[in-house]
């Protein structure tokens, strides 16, 4: 009435409002009785206290028995969008994956779930929408939910798709590059075990924040279909070209040259050769490998108890 604006409740402070534009609400619930089951089965994943480790749970019969046909989820041509929660349900404990957030910030990720019994949290970009690209939303909800991890020790999981963060006039309105800092200095206060896996692209600044090199990870590997450069080679290809090279110019034999040379330049191989990262992994061994970090993590001096330093960071934005 203040304002003299004309609005329903539902426009002004609905659940569709909340779930996928403000990313207030965590999980849409269609009564009381899946409102209880959701909770149920998020605090199955939580610890009885900050002090503790979450519980492990029996493994699934047949859980990661689609691992040998992961790569059949997983595109040829490196242009080509595809449904990450599909290379995910190969990887973890059968039905184990309970989303957060899942209609805020679609372009990436971010779900509770277990890997041979044990509690992870898992960060993935998704290539369904915005190609992968995090826009500001996206990076809310992950800075939400590292300090929930972070203050329950889920050792985290980061799985790389991304051409990196979504720019333009209305990014920098909504203060792209100040959330990008905030990303990090939450990265940095992180002491929860840290594992990424480089599933394909991964350029620029998003590299870091999807918790590249330097950025404290315990474990950092890649798939042979990954590529890690500063820029998509496309885009690299343009700035050779003076930044407008017309659609002819991008049939010639030259400009293919010039790209399959940047594409082969972002080779993991050569990252690992460099030790930018520990190692090329065959897809099939993910989960093999991922159990294997995990145990070695907490068998470490805190074994995998969090220093909570994020415990008063604002989860609310």
């Amino acid at each position: 009435m203040a304002l003299g604006e004309t609005v329903s409740d539902e426009e002004l402070g609905g659940w569709k409002i909340h779930a996928e534009i403000t990313g207030n609400i965590d999980r849409v619930a269609e009564n009381e009785a899946e409102c209880f089951q959701i909770i149920r089965q998020y605090l199955a994943y939580m610890p009885s206290h900050r002090d503790e480790l979450p519980p492990d749970a029996p493994v699934p019969d047949r859980s990661g028995s689609r691992m040998e046909n992961i790569l059949d989820y997983l595109p040829e041509k490196r242009n080509r969008g595809y449904d990450m929660h599909a290379i995910l349900g190969c990887i973890f404990d059968q039905h184990s994956l309970f989303p957060i957030k899942p209609d805020f910030g679609k372009s990436v990720i971010t779900a509770l779930a277990r890997i041979g019994g044990k509690v992870t949290g898992l960060v993935a970009n998704q290539p369904m929408f915005n190609a992968g690209a995090m826009d500001t939303d996206g990076i809310d909800k992950v800075i939400s939910f590292l300090c929930l991890c972070d203050s329950f020790n889920i050792p985290l999981l980061f799985f790389h798709d991304i051409p990196g963060f979504l720019v333009g006039r209305d990014a920098e309105r909504k203060r792209v590059a100040a959330k990008v800092m905030n990303y990090m200095n939450a990265l940095g206060l992180l002491t929860v075990p840290r594992i990424s896996i480089i599933v394909r692209k991964t350029y620029g600044m998003a590299f870091w924040n999807m918790c590249g090199s330097g950025c404290g990870t315990d474990f950092l590997v890649a798939w042979p279909s990954a590529e890690v450069s500063f820029v998509d080679p496309a885009i690299a290809a343009n700035v050779v070209y003076g930044g407008r090279p017309s659609a002819a110019d991008k049939q010639s034999e030259e400009w293919q040259c010039l790209m399959r040379q940047l594409v082969d330049d972002a080779s993991p191989y050569g990252a690992a050769a460099r030790h930018y990262i520990h190692d090329v992994i065959d897809p099939r061994q993910t989960r093999d490998y991922i159990i294997r970090a995990l145990e070695i993590s907490h068998n470490s001096r805190r074994q995998g108890i969090s220093a909570h330093k994020l415990a008063n960071w604002p989860t609310k934005f």
